[in-house]
């Protein structure tokens, strides 16, 4: 499973969670209002294809380095690239 626009591969959770999704190829939200020919407004309704677990590293109060998870939807490829048209 990889990201359409970076061609970004996902691993571990996130791979598994793709998996049972079926999809060769997904993309956030805002990476598919950036292609040509689609806005917010045709991708309404668009169903999401899985919620993705990110980690960013951030200092605490203490000033230690800990990881911080954020979630982000994507969206199955071919379904959004077939509202382009």
């Amino acid at each position: 499973m990889k990201n359409y626009v970076t061609g970004y591969e996902y691993t571990g959770q996130n791979e598994a969670i793709l998996a049972e999704c079926g999809v060769e190829s997904v993309l956030t939200f805002k990476q598919a209002i950036k292609l040509k020919g689609l806005s917010g407004k045709k991708l309404k309704g668009l169903k999401k294809c899985a919620t993705l677990i990110g980690y960013k590293t951030a200092e605490n109060e203490e000033g230690k380095k800990e990881k911080k998870p954020f979630f982000f939807s994507v969206f199955d490829s071919e379904a959004v690239l077939a509202r382009a048209a």
